[in-house]
């Protein structure tokens, strides 16, 4: 490898690792496809982090359907970030991927908002393979029970309909900024880096990949042990004992 490309890539890994550190210093991971980046990979719009994460979402169905599945469900390799997650429907309907264990290996055919929009029937109807199409409903986060308004960009992935949402208006000026500029450079390098080099920049992908599932990971653990610790306070409290008269 001559001294000029390997600069090139020293540069922009550098320039990535630095909008990666200066967006997660609220704990979010910038880097497109890692996080729910407001800007476009391609074009700088709204919902890029799910776009982005969409196109790697088809590629996995396409190597090996089954540990593609199985890593949307467990949010791993990638394809778990705070707020973005991978959901897949299969041709007879059942949810074949999704981190809620409530809808996974059910039939969702018939999952509507409040507003009696069956949104899931519609992507089924409407997903064409090699074309990415958008769908607006209201849908709760995870670990919620209020619905709120979410954009959702789906595929047909062999015989399955996947999708990766965003729920609207979560990203702050500052974020859009940081994760706008990563996006952009990121897409730069995916289109321009040479082929000898494309280890290397897959290698760096995969890693930030990793750090930030662990971080999302750690949080999940955290915010459940918050939750438990709630309740247990709260059970202790109302069974306490009054005091003698």
């Amino acid at each position: 490898m001559s001294g000029t490309p390997r600069l090139v890539v020293l540069i922009a890994l550098t320039a990535l690792s630095f909008l990666a550190i200066a967006g997660a210093l609220p704990g979010r991971a910038l880097a497109c496809g890692f996080v729910e980046a407001p800007s476009d990979c391609d074009e700088g719009s709204e919902g890029g982090g799910a776009r982005w994460m969409l196109k790697r979402v088809a590629a996995a169905v396409a190597a090996d359907e089954p540990k593609a599945l199985q890593d949307f469900t467990r949010g791993e390799a990638g394809f778990r970030t705070a707020d973005n997650y991978v959901f897949c429907v299969g041709p007879t309907g059942t949810m074949t991927a999704h981190p809620n264990p409530i809808l996974r290996d059910h039939d969702v055919r018939d999952l509507h908002d409040e507003t009696g929009h069956y949104f899931i029937a519609d992507m089924l109807r409407t997903a064409k393979p090699g074309e990415v199409s958008e769908i607006h409903y209201l849908f709760p986060r995870l670990g919620s029970t209020k619905a709120v308004p979410k954009t959702t960009f789906y595929t047909r992935a062999g015989d399955q309909v996947c999708a990766v949402g965003s729920y609207d208006g979560d990203a702050s000026a500052h974020d859009q900024t940081v994760e706008t500029s990563a996006v952009q450079l990121r897409d730069r390098l995916d289109k321009t880096l040479p082929v000898a080099l494309r280890p290397t920049w897959n290698a760096y992908l995969e890693a930030v990949a990793h750090e930030a599932a662990e971080r999302d990971a750690t949080m999940d653990r955290l915010r459940d042990s918050v939750r438990r610790t709630q309740a247990l306070l709260a059970g202790t409290s109302t069974g306490a004992a009054s005091p003698a008269p």
